[in-house]
């Protein structure tokens, strides 16, 4: 639950020294052209909170945080550690033909026992994508454009789809790279995870390609009155920064006054820490009636916290959760450190999740021209599938929709893939489907089924990042006694920081139970224990724990 409001904030938003700066947009370009916004001679130690509460002493500044490079847990089955090793794709070997079968971690297709290969999670059973293409009777010049933000793709890929690709609108928001370039270039290591786009698009709207093994012959994904504007925002699922999201929104924004640009849908299969810059865009795309779809997350055994990341876990974008082939969670208690597996909860938030189908599905293989894996994992996989699913909702009401007002074209898309959601889980699960799937599990042709309502339709409250700090300290002292912040956005940059701690840190997970728990729900010896915790972390920032000092000793 928000605690307060989002601040008025400028439409502009400065990236300098490691920082997002937000505040009084002339005076910050003057600035930005001249001088820097902390000192030169800051110690290197200094945390990234501290450089954006120095930042914030200026009178132009409102609001800072720092650029962070989220580390977005992943690792596809697909690529098996030759691939990652490679130091260029240039000389493949038999690494294409390497790791194409499903994984067997997981549950698959089968018959009389042994692995069925097939493109299944298209299926009237499953996510029923291939049954609501096949209702689409869209009129000419009705278009849905998808914004596919990502680590770009291979243009050289059997299933990428050329045609629908709008090559004028695609950019790049890495810096040092082409602007107006998406393309992946390919560069291998074990720290880059290469091609993750390239994966993500084939589900998307990979173009009809024929496998024999599978006994396909079609369209992997969306192809009929649909254009893809790729943005690659990263070089490496598992590293990117927080501005590049920012920045790819504020122009899929600027797109949206021209009809012939405007996007309609948004997917994103990677996620980080908190962001309140990246709330900002959110609720703007949001008033403009984007639909934004976002991967719930991956995490690893119990090295890395499961609860949902950002921008997943905000309320106006929907989350992508995964189910398997068995209709079980992407989740197993006991599951090894090694094995990934999807993130979800805490419950609060999940009622603007929905599952859809991963893993073992389709994954266009970079630098394999012919190869689709059916190794394809993380939550990465099933958020395109929700986008395709939105897309095509899009689609079959395409003048209603445009009739009503922007949150309303969100709304009503998320009704319709939300009630015809199905409402069931495998056992072993307490039959808890909010917990792991949020509203079920996708069905994209009942969801076509289900017109735009705008009487049933309520608006999602505006995001923002807000962990409570200020409830577990009113604890210690008297309500008259207790310091308080400068104002409401020093307040704002402590909620965040600790939202970003709470995310990296398993012991605090554990103490918040999966961030089940809120602060009220903490006795006082466990609010304690909290803030020790909090004071215990190097990553924290001094004026932080100062803050926390000034009440608690």
């Amino acid at each position: 639950m928000n605690t307060h409001t989002p601040f008025a904030r400028s439409a502009m938003k400065i990236y300098q020294d490691g920082l997002i700066i937000d505040g009084d947009a002339a005076t910050l370009l003057t600035e930005a052209a001249t001088e820097r916004f902390t000192p030169a001679e800051l110690a290197p130690a200094t945390s990234p909170w501290d450089r954006a509460h120095l930042a914030r002493q200026r009178a132009s500044v409102a609001f800072a945080e720092p650029d962070y490079i989220n580390h977005y847990p992943f690792r596809n089955p697909a690529y098996d550690d030759r691939l990652l090793q490679l130091e260029s794709f240039g000389d493949l070997g038999d690494v294409c033909s390497r790791n194409n079968d499903y994984d067997p971690h997981w549950t698959y297709p089968t018959r009389d026992g042994r692995a069925e290969k097939r493109i299944w999670h298209l299926g009237s059973d499953f996510s029923q994508l291939k049954a609501a293409r096949d209702q689409i009777n869209a009129q000419p010049g009705q278009v849905v454009r998808i914004a596919h933000l990502d680590t770009g793709y291979d243009p050289t890929h059997h299933t990428f789809p050329d045609t629908i690709i709008r090559h004028d609108l695609e950019r790049n928001f890495i810096e040092g790279e082409a602007p107006d370039s998406a393309v992946d270039p390919r560069s291998g290591g074990a720290t880059n995870q290469p091609g993750h786009g390239t994966g993500t698009l084939s589900i998307l709207a990979g173009k009809r390609i024929r496998l024999d093994e599978a006994g396909f012959d079609d369209s992997l994904g969306l192809a009929e009155h649909i254009e893809i504007i790729p943005i690659r925002i990263a070089r490496s699922v598992v590293l990117f920064r927080s501005r590049a999201f920012v920045q790819a929104m504020e122009y899929i924004i600027r797109l949206h006054d021209d009809p012939v640009t405007r996007c309609h849908v948004v997917t994103m299969s990677m996620g980080g820490l908190a962001s309140n810059a990246w709330a900002d865009v959110v609720n703007e795309a949001y008033e403009r009636g984007i639909f934004i779809v976002s991967a719930a997350g991956n995490n690893f055994g119990r090295a890395t916290p499961r609860t949902l990341v950002y921008p997943a876990r905000f309320g106006r974008v929907t989350a992508a959760c995964g189910v398997t082939f068995d209709g079980s969670p992407y989740y197993q208690p006991d599951a090894p450190v090694s094995l990934m597996q999807g993130n979800f909860g805490p419950r609060r938030l999940m009622d603007r999740s929905i599952a859809a189908f991963t893993p073992n599905v389709p994954w266009a293989k970079i630098g394999c021209d012919h190869v689709v894996s059916l190794a394809g994992a993380g939550t990465s996989a099933a958020t395109p599938q929700v986008a395709a699913a939105a897309a095509l909702y899009r689609l079959k009401y395409f003048d209603e929709l445009a009739a009503l007002p922007g949150w309303q074209q969100v709304e009503a898309t998320r009704h319709a893939l939300f009630t015809s959601a199905r409402k069931a889980i495998a056992p072993g699960f307490d039959n808890d489907v909010r917990l792991y799937f949020g509203n079920g599990v996708l069905k994209a042709a009942d969801a076509l089924a289900i017109p735009p309502a705008a009487a049933l339709l309520h608006k999602t409250p505006a995001d923002v990042v807000a962990w409570p700090i200020l409830s577990i300290l009113a604890g210690f002292v008297t309500l008259e006694t207790m310091p308080r912040p400068e104002n409401e956005e020093e307040q704002m940059m402590f909620e965040t920081e600790v939202q970003q701690l709470i995310q990296l840190s398993p012991r605090l997970q554990e103490l918040l139970d999966n961030e089940e728990k809120q602060p009220d729900d903490l006795s006082p010896a466990e609010q304690r224990i909290f803030l020790d915790t909090l004071l215990a972390i190097p990553e924290a920032s001094l004026r932080l724990k100062a803050f926390i000092q000034s009440v608690t000793r």
